[in-house]
């Protein structure tokens, strides 16, 4: 059984991306921690094209993106997108209801850690050109 670890919602506040240019962001609390992924980059990433950057997210007067806090890609099942943190850490959320907050039918998601494996279980990783970085 997934434990809940956060949620995720279309963010409220227009952020300032690292050009210093207004985005759209989907915002994503785990743990209390504030995360943000900008919506182009998660659309490709629904798509299996690239994975979405996840940053940091930071306040001073406005919303600011921070620094790189890991990716998120869509699971080899292809029903959930995955989050791996720089710390190792990995979560997931259902895609359906990631959709549901895309289309505006609902506000918020809820986000499961995804268990630790250890080298003794083989884990399946995405496919290589998906968990690449964009070019920028």
């Amino acid at each position: 059984m997934l434990e809940k670890a956060g949620y995720i919602q279309k963010s409220r506040m227009v952020t300032i991306d690292e050009t210093g240019n207004p985005t759209e962001i989907i915002e994503v609390v785990i743990e209390g921690i504030r995360y943000g992924i900008q919506i182009e980059e998660l659309y490709l990433a629904l798509r299996g094209k690239i994975s979405a950057r996840t940053f940091k997210l930071r306040n001073n007067w406005k919303q600011y993106v921070g620094g790189l806090a890991g990716l998120a890609y869509v699971s080899n099942s292809g029903r959930a997108l995955n989050f791996e943190f720089i710390d190792g850490s990995m979560f997931t959320v259902s895609l359906d209801s990631l959709r549901s907050i895309l289309t505006k039918r609902s506000s918020y998601a809820p986000v499961a850690r995804l268990p630790v494996c250890t080298p003794i279980c083989a884990r399946r990783q995405a496919p290589l050109a998906q968990r690449m970085l964009p070019l920028h």
